[in-house]
C-alpha cells in the first residue's frame, strides 16, 4: 500500500498538478466557474418550460389534466423562459470566448503589463464573431443550431486563446501607438490597443469569411465534436473518475484537477442534453458530469453516518460535526478528519469501491434504468434531489441515487469497522496510560 501511495504522490500527481496550473487550463477553470450560475439559469428555464410534457402520455406520467394545468400556467411566461435560455445556454460559446479572453489576458498581464484584460475580453468576443456569416442571420436573431451555443464551444475556446496570444505578442513587441508620459493611463491604454486589436481582428476576419465556400467554424465544430464523442464514452469518464479518486486519496483536490481538463467536454455534453430535452429529441449523452455526481459520487454522508454511530469518541464527534455538511456535498471534514486521505485501510472503499459503484451504474445505464441528466443544479444540492430534478423529475433517478447511498454505506462498513477497532484499542491504551499518570 505504501508503494502505491508513494507512486501516486510522487509520479502520478506532480505532472497532473502542473497540467492543471497551465495558464490555459487555469483560465478555462475560472471561466466555467464564473459561468456556472448562468448555465444553471438556462437549464432551469428549459426544465420549467418543458414541465407540461412530462405529464402527457408520451412523457411517462400520462396525466393530461396536470399537463393542461401546467400549460396554462407556463404559457404566459414562456417568452421570458425562452429568453433566459437564449441569453445563457444558446450563446454559451460567445460568453466563454469573452470570459476566457478576460481571464487569459489577466494572466498574461502579469508578464506583459501593457496587456489589458478588458481589451482582450472584447477582442476574444469579436474574434469569434468574425467567423459568423451575418448574411445568414435570421429575423429572430437565431442562427441554425444556435451556432453561438454549445456547438461552437471548443471553437470559442481556441479562438479566444489564439486572439489573446496574438494580441499579447504584438503588445510585447511594442507594435502599438506610443503616447507621451503625461497622458492619463486609461487614455494611453486605449490608444495602445488600437494597432494590435486592429491587426488581430483583420486576421480573424480573413480566416472567418475571407475564403469563399470554406467555413472554418464548421470545420472547427466538426473536429471537436469527435473529441466530445470520444470523451463522452463511459470508458473515458471512468478513467477520469478513477483519477479523481486517486488524487483525492493522496490529499489533492482531484475534482478540481480533473475538471480543469474535462470541463469543456462536460459543458458541451450537458448543454446538448438540455437542447435535446427542450426539442423533445433523444438525449445524446448519458455519462455526463451530472450523471457521475448524482449516481456515483453522491456524497460522503454514509461515512459521516458511520462516524456518528461509532464508539470511538473522535469519530463520533467528527460524525456529528460533519453529517449536516455531507448532506450538501461538503466532504473535506471527513476526508481530512477521519481521515480517508493517505489512510491505507480506506484505499479499497474509496478508490476500488467507488470504481465498482461507477461500473454498476454503467450497467444500469445500459439496461435503461438510470435516466440521463437534462438539467444542471447547484453543487450543494443533495444528490438524490439533484438526480430527481436533473433527470427531468424522474422518480427512478431519485431511487437509484438513494440506493447508491446505501451501497456506499455497505462498501465502507467493513473497512470502517477494522479502522474503528484499531482506534478503540488506541483509545483504551491512552486511557490506561492517563490512569497510571
Amino acid at each position: 500500500m505504501t508503494k502505491i501511495t508513494d507512486f501516486i504522490e510522487n509520479k502520478v500527481s506532480p505532472p497532473l498538478v502542473r497540467l492543471s496550473k497551465m495558464k490555459y487550463l487555469e483560465s478555462l477553470q475560472m471561466t466555467f466557474m464564473t459561468l456556472m450560475p448562468y448555465m444553471i439559469i438556462g437549464a432551469t428555464a428549459t426544465l420549467i418550460n418543458n414541465l407540461p410534457g412530462l405529464f402527457t402520455s408520451d412523457g411517462g406520467f400520462n396525466l393530461p389534466q396536470v399537463a393542461d394545468f401546467l400549460t396554462k400556467i407556463i404559457t404566459p411566461v414562456q417568452p421570458i423562459l425562452l429568453q433566459l435560455v437564449f441569453v445563457t445556454i444558446n450563446i454559451l460559446a460567445l460568453l466563454v470566448a469573452i470570459l476566457n479572453g478576460y481571464n487569459l489576458g489577466k494572466i498574461n498581464s502579469q508578464k506583459v503589463p501593457k496587456v489589458t484584460p478588458l481589451v482582450t475580453s472584447v477582442l476574444s468576443g469579436v474574434s469569434l464573431l468574425c467567423f459568423i456569416d451575418f448574411a445568414k442571420l435570421s429575423e429572430n436573431f437565431d442562427w441554425p443550431n444556435y451556432i453561438l451555443g454549445s456547438p461552437s464551444l471548443f471553437a470559442g475556446i481556441i479562438i479566444s486563446i489564439l486572439s489573446v496570444e496574438l494580441y499579447t505578442f504584438l503588445v510585447k513587441k511594442d507594435i502599438t501607438i506610443k503616447m507621451p508620459n503625461g497622458v492619463p493611463p486609461m487614455i494611453a491604454a486605449a490608444f495602445t490597443s488600437i494597432v494590435p486589436v486592429t491587426l488581430v481582428v483583420i486576421v480573424f476576419a480573413i480566416f472567418g469569411q475571407g475564403f469563399e465556400n470554406f467555413d472554418f467554424l464548421t470545420i472547427f465544430n466538426k473536429l471537436f465534436s469527435y473529441l466530445v464523442v470520444g470523451g463522452s464514452s463511459w470508458v473515458t469518464q471512468f478513467f477520469a473518475f478513477l483519477l479523481d479518486r486517486l488524487l483525492w486519496f493522496v490529499g489533492l483536490h482531484g475534482s478540481n484537477i480533473v475538471s480543469s481538463v474535462m470541463s469543456p467536454i462536460w459543458t458541451t455534453q450537458i448543454t446538448d442534453n438540455i437542447a435535446a430535452f427542450s426539442a423533445h429529441k433523444d438525449i445524446p449523452y448519458m455519462f455526463t458530469e451530472q450523471w457521475i455526481n448524482n449516481y456515483v459520487r453522491v456524497s460522503l454522508f454514509p461515512v459521516a453516518l458511520l462516524c456518528t454511530l461509532s464508539k470511538v469518541k473522535r469519530f463520533n464527534v467528527l460524525g456529528k460535526l460533519s453529517l449536516p455538511g455531507t448532506i450538501f456535498n461538503i466532504a473535506e471534514p471527513v476526508m481530512y478528519g477521519l481521515p480517508v486521505v493517505l489512510n491505507p485501510i480506506m484505499f479499497v472503499p474509496w478508490v476500488i469501491g467507488f470504481a465498482c459503484t461507477f461500473l454498476l451504474n454503467v450497467g444500469l445505464a445500459f439496461l435503461g434504468l438510470t435516466p440521463p441528466m437534462v438539467a444542471m443544479t447547484v453543487w450543494t444540492m443533495p444528490a438524490p434531489l439533484a438526480a430527481f430534478i436533473g433527470s427531468g423529475f424522474k422518480v427512478s433517478s431519485l431511487i437509484i441515487s438513494l440506493l447508491n447511498f446505501v451501497l456506499i454505506f455497505f462498501i465502507f462498513y467493513p473497512f470502517f469497522k477494522v479502522y474503528e477497532k484499531q482506534e478503540l484499542e488506541k483509545e483504551k491504551l491512552m486511557e490506561a496510560e492517563q490512569a497510571v499518570e
